[in-house]
């Protein structure tokens, strides 16, 4: 029976995006060595702005060389692995096993640990969240590995000894069809949701962190004039339109959280445990959030000391 090719490493393209990524915080510090000193308030001397802690340019220099060394490091890494592959496979230096899956371990849907599966005597470990030039789809993800399946596997041992499978073959009156595949898929994907709706603790930290977010947000419609302070560190008073925009967006999220809070509540029926469990994870979190709200309101209180002090020094 003749075997079908369902991954061969020469198709794959190098994951360029990883290393790109690095380019976004290049483009950010490029952007704050160019507009960082006239958006900051100390050197432009205007109400509306940012105060940074450190110098813009500074910063800006910061983010530039730290995410180009990172983008640099990773793109060789990345960039040489993929072509140490690709040379082996092009060269014939690699080993060839063949025979049925067994000790099949699949990835779960949401990661946490590889899928690994042994042919013969080699065994075989890959993840969807790991960037690698060498097959790894997970079935969870529509992949096509199972167990029992009739293989033939083309793999190159990198330097961890990890065997990196270069060409995965399939027998063809066993290969899973694009269908069957796609299916499994959906079907460990609603596992996921499923067990992340009906997971007691996941439950209980949701419903208590939409409690403490209703809490938090009323505080902030109570309390706006010093909550604008967060985002804006010059004032009160403040121009009557940063006044209203706060205000209304304050007011957004306390809607949202309370429809948000309410539909959780009326999703499904809880018992006493539930609601104590979520009352405690609510306690946690408004006491994160009172404490970094003390220090701050604390540091507000000791510049205007400082202020009025410096105003009249005899008082």
């Amino acid at each position: 029976m003749p075997y079908e090719t369902v991954f061969e490493i020469t198709q794959k393209h190098f994951e360029w995006w990883w290393p790109a990524f690095g380019l976004i915080f290049v483009a950010i510090g490029v952007t704050v060595i160019e507009f960082g000193p006239k958006l900051d308030k100390r050197q432009n001397g205007k109400q509306f702005g940012i105060t940074f802690t450190i110098e813009p340019r500074l910063l800006g220099w910061v983010f530039v060389i730290f995410a180009s060394g990172w983008t640099l490091l990773v793109f060789v890494f990345t960039y040489s692995s993929y072509r140490e592959s690709i040379e082996a496979y092009r060269t014939g230096k690699y080993s060839i096993v063949e025979g049925v899956v067994e000790d099949f371990r699949p990835m779960p849907y949401e990661g946490h640990q590889s899928e690994c599966f042994r042919v013969d005597k080699e065994r075989f470990c890959y993840s969807d969240y790991e960037v690698s030039p060498a097959f790894n789809q997970s079935a969870s993800h529509g992949g096509p590995i199972r167990v029992g399946l009739p293989v033939r596997i083309a793999y190159y041992e990198d330097e961890n000894s990890q065997g990196q499978i270069l060409r995965l073959e399939i027998r063809a009156d066993s290969l899973p069809s694009e269908a069957e595949r796609a299916a499994y898929a959906k079907t460990e994907e609603a596992k996921w949701d499923r067990w992340v709706k009906e997971n007691p603790t996941q439950d209980r930290l949701s419903l208590g962190f939409s409690f403490a977010a209703l809490l938090i947000s009323l505080c902030w419609n109570l309390d706006w004039r010093h909550y604008i302070r967060y985002w804006i560190r010059r004032g009160p008073p403040y121009p009557r339109l940063v006044s209203i925009g706060f205000r209304l967006f304050f007011l957004a999220c306390l809607a949202g959280s309370s429809i948000q809070l309410a539909r959780m509540i009326f999703q499904k029926p809880r018992t006493i445990v539930d609601f104590e469990k979520a009352a405690l994870y609510s306690l946690i979190l408004l006491g994160f959030f009172g404490v970094v709200d003390m220090i701050f309101r604390r540091r507000l209180h000791g510049k205007k000391l400082s202020v009025d002090g410096q105003l009249n020094p005899h008082a």
